[in-house]
């Protein structure tokens, strides 16, 4: 009680920015050159839309830092936090402007998060832990593959932002695990964001307001830190991690080998994505209720732990492997030419 009683403020503080920003979205998205237009390819949505979903969150999860360290997070793991998630704001404004190559998009990403681990070693603990059980394969070996994995894991994020209220409800689905998990200072962190995140949401739903690679990088990249954050403090096990990005992780895993055998760069855009599929399979309100509540079942058999971790970890892959394989697909009107734009690479 004590934790809601601390964040209500800031909480309320958080919305209000949020809301603010997505009530001015147009006049900030053309200020800031942050309007998506669409293209009758891939991008289908109806008029332009701000790609501002991200600046929206960017006060609560400056709020949710501060808020943090007040709860009892170390401040010098929170400053490396700070600077880590501000640096994926930074490329993902970048990228929605200037549409960076994926390529550099990934090797930025190795960089950050590896500065993450690093300079906040605190956040490795000595022990890989899954279902229950701590496999001592080195804390050098467990830094690796939480760079290696975090950084699949954003681009994954980034790639399920191409459905209205999709990634919105990812996020909320993981921060509403971290809160129940975590300590009084995840769970505050993780509860002021999702507050925001709330608002930015209803806009989403909506097609008012687009994510964008500044939200899905911002916003993605705080939720995993949140993850190892709980990791290295022993809330959360590494098993509950996997599962809960089981879903988007092997949807994104399981497209780019399928680009490959077509002949065609793991880059390329198309509308083969799993939300693509579900969508043509059952319908767009349905296939968005299919794939998060898919992934909300992950994250209660994360929450359950122990051996239902792992079957959740099981399902999700399961789940996605089978709707890729006997699901609906519409034909594909964006061609391999088109892989000259970098921004469609990941959505």
């Amino acid at each position: 009680m004590q934790v809601f009683e601390i964040i209500a403020l800031p909480g309320a503080v958080g919305v209000l920015a949020a809301l603010v920003i997505c009530l001015l979205r147009m006049p900030i998205g053309r200020t800031m050159a942050l309007v998506d237009a669409p293209d009758l390819t891939r991008k289908i949505h109806a008029g332009s839309v701000p790609l501002v979903g991200g600046i929206a969150l960017f006060p609560a999860i400056a709020i949710a830092c501060v808020q943090a360290v007040a709860l009892g997070a170390s401040d010098d793991a929170i400053g490396v936090v700070v600077g880590v998630v501000f640096g994926f704001f930074m490329i993902g404004y970048a990228d929605d402007r200037l549409q960076i190559r994926p390529s550099r998009r990934l090797l930025l990403s190795l960089i950050l998060f590896a500065a993450l681990v690093l300079m906040a070693p605190g956040l490795m603990p000595d022990a890989f832990r899954i279902g229950g059980a701590d496999l001592y394969i080195g804390m050098g070996t467990i830094a690796l593959l939480a760079i290696i994995g975090a950084s699949g894991a954003l681009n994954a994020i980034n790639m399920a932002d191409g459905q209205n209220g999709l990634c919105c409800g990812l996020l909320l689905i993981w921060l509403t695990f971290i809160a129940f998990a975590g300590g009084p200072a995840l769970q505050g962190g993780a509860l002021l964001v999702a507050m925001a995140l709330v608002v930015v949401t209803l806009f989403n739903l909506r097609g008012l307001v687009f994510l964008g690679d500044i939200g899905a990088y911002g916003a993605g990249s705080y939720v995993l830190a949140l993850m190892l954050i709980g990791a290295g403090s022993g809330a959360v096990d590494h098993g509950q991690i996997v599962a809960l990005l089981a879903i988007p992780v092997t949807d994104c895993i399981l497209l780019m080998v399928e680009r490959v055998r077509r002949g065609h760069s793991p880059y390329d855009p198309d509308r083969q994505h799993l939300h693509h599929i579900l969508q043509a399979s059952v319908g767009q309100w349905p296939s968005l209720a299919l794939y998060l509540g898919a992934v909300a079942i992950c994250g209660l058999a994360a929450w359950m732990n122990g051996p239902f971790a792992i079957a959740g970890i099981v399902g999700g892959i399961a789940f996605v492997t089978l709707a890729r394989r006997f699901g609906r697909r519409d034909v594909d009107l964006t061609s391999a030419k088109d892989a000259v734009a970098p921004e469609d690479i990941w959505i």
